[in-house]
């Protein structure tokens, strides 16, 4: 998750900042490549900010309940019945809450820098499935690496996707180590020019 659930009936909601996030220049991992790698090099203003969904909304309960209930079973989010029921990937963040942004005009505000990490949805419609490997899609790396979209919570055990080194789709527990890919997004009127394949000795070139 970019960040920590908190209760989201209190002003403490989005408060607490994941480890993958971080929440200043020296720790965390989208917010430090962001300020070494854009901010610090002049080149914030090619940057969007842009929505990125952490989308925390409510597929199954299954007995969980704030004023005490079962916690044994799975409670899975939105981003698990598309993955594995409806399979019906989608681009709508559905709760202004999850829509996470460093200014307040189309989220939440609760951003340092416009980055974030790609969403089980955009996987899915890039050609990313469950259970099946695929190497030609251009999500596709070779590693593993984390999604933005959580899975389900039980105990004390937290799911949240990631694409595999086989290029599958899966969830699986926030305490095994996987690689971070930072996200961005251009604004508009800027386009890649060259024959860059965004590799570190041949990268693309913004015009």
């Amino acid at each position: 998750d970019m960040l920590g659930a908190d209760d989201e009936n209190t002003a403490n909601y989005n408060t607490t900042s994941s480890g993958i996030k971080g929440n200043n220049t020296t720790s965390g991992k989208l917010d430090y490549w962001y300020y070494t790698n854009i901010d610090q090099k002049g080149y914030g203003d090619y940057i969007e900010d842009t929505v990125w969904c952490n989308d925390r909304s409510i597929y199954q309960l299954n007995g969980w309940d704030p004023n005490g209930g079962n916690t044994r079973d799975v409670l899975y989010f939105g981003s698990y019945g598309r993955a594995y029921s409806t399979y019906t990937p989608s681009l709508t963040c559905s709760r202004d809450i999850d829509k996470f942004t460093v200014g307040t005009d189309t989220g939440n505000g609760a951003l340092d820098y416009p980055v974030g990490l790609l969403t089980m949805d955009e996987v899915m419609l890039a050609g990313g499935k469950g259970e099946i490997n695929n190497s030609t899609y251009y999500l596709y790396t070779g590693a593993d690496y984390w999604l933005g979209s959580p899975s389900g919570f039980y105990t004390s055990i937290a799911d949240e996707f990631y694409v595999s080194s086989g290029g599958v789709l899966y969830d699986y527990n926030v305490n095994y180590i996987y690689g971070v890919r930072p996200s961005i997004s251009l604004k508009p009127g800027f386009s890649l020019t060259g024959s860059g394949d965004g590799t570190v000795n041949n990268p693309y070139i913004v015009s």
